[in-house]
């Protein structure tokens, strides 16, 4: 896809959007504060009525044109975080609720346009409040429509707020592995990342990124959900999103192992896992790496780090730096070096 047509955007940057009533609620006291001209009091009373249906409607449109044009075109995402969007949020339904609300704004926009159009050309004072009222009661009757398609808009950008901004450009590292590993605290001990770290298993349900130097190289590490041993079709959306950071920014993968089986799961699965990704995704580099070896060394080839004591942590981060930038012996046609 040529750079022109990819859209960009800060998740965290999608303004939080209001419900029917609180719309509402902005755009009558907005309304309220409109006043009219005139020479008699029938002029300024059909002038203030114009224009507080105007500034209604302009309200309520302008509001729900920002939250439409908020949000990306999903099909001119960069992959990564067009993929991240369908994983987290039902896109077709965010498609169909911008809709929703677009065609609302506009029949909103419609409304506030002809009647005060029909309030401007009244000669009757009685019928010029009539007709503003009715003004007010078919706009609010339209957002009110919309309620369900407001929440589950705030609902989607509340998920995907979550999501963190990723140079897609820089040198990436993505550590994988199976829950409960320590991939969390292995990535808060080489970079400026703060993952949630626990002693129980599960505890990372999001990608989180932080950066760590090396030199001249600023490398971005990506921590992700722990993955099970199970085809591309059975993973929960959780585990998707581990796959996604796997598919679309890894330049290479750090796949930690837990050598003590402490995290609930045999060395045999954690190599049945390993093997499974590498196949899965045969373009990308991985280097294994054994994890807790303050509390086992299994005497393996693998590197050997202690993510609590900082042991190995060097080593491994001065491996990984001549990888990306082609330094180390063979490191261009390398699948797996370890």
């Amino acid at each position: 896809m040529p750079a022109t047509e990819v859209e960009w955007i800060r998740w965290d940057d999608l303004p939080p959007i209001l419900g029917s009533e609180a719309i509402l609620d902005k755009a009558f006291k907005r309304a309220a504060k409109a006043h009219g001209r005139g020479r008699t009091r029938e002029e300024k009373t059909k002038s203030e009525s114009v224009a507080r249906v105007h500034s209604l409607g302009d309200t309520i449109s302008s509001t729900m044109e920002g939250y439409v044009k908020s949000f990306p075109s999903i099909s001119r995402l960069p992959p990564f975080y067009r993929d991240i969007m369908q994983i987290l949020v039902d896109s077709e339904k965010v498609r169909h609720d911008l809709g929703t609300v677009d065609w609302c704004r506009k029949k909103v926009l419609e409304f506030s346009k002809a009647y005060s159009r029909e309030i401007g050309r009244s000669g009757d004072a009685r019928l010029v409040e009539v007709r503003r009222k009715e003004a007010y009661g078919r706009i609010s009757s339209l957002v009110h429509q919309v309620s369900e398609s407001l929440e589950r808009l705030e609902a989607a950008r509340r998920r995907l707020s979550s999501v963190p901004m990723i140079d897609l450009d820089a040198p990436t590292v993505v550590v994988a592995g199976m829950a409960n590993v320590g991939k969390s605290m292995f990535v808060a001990a080489v970079s400026t990342a703060k993952p949630k770290v626990a002693i129980y298993p599960f505890t990372t349900k999001e990608i989180t990124m932080g950066h760590a130097e090396r030199g001249n190289l600023r490398i971005q590490v990506i921590d992700t959900p722990g993955l099970l041993d199970r085809p591309a079709g059975k993973r929960n959306p959780i585990e998707q999103q581990a796959a996604n950071a796997l598919k679309n920014l890894a330049r290479l993968v750090i796949f930690l192992y837990d050598p003590t089986e402490t995290c609930g799961f045999t060395m045999p699965e954690q190599v049945s896992l390993f093997e499974r990704l590498t196949e899965e995704f045969p373009d990308v580099r991985f280097v294994e790496v054994e994890n807790k070896v303050d509390l086992k060394n299994s005497g393996s080839g693998r590197m050997k780090v202690s993510a609590l004591t900082g042991k190995g942590l060097d080593k491994v981060l001065d491996h990984v730096s001549a990888l990306l930038t082609n330094r180390a012996p063979g490191a261009s046609p390398l699948r797996r070096a370890g």
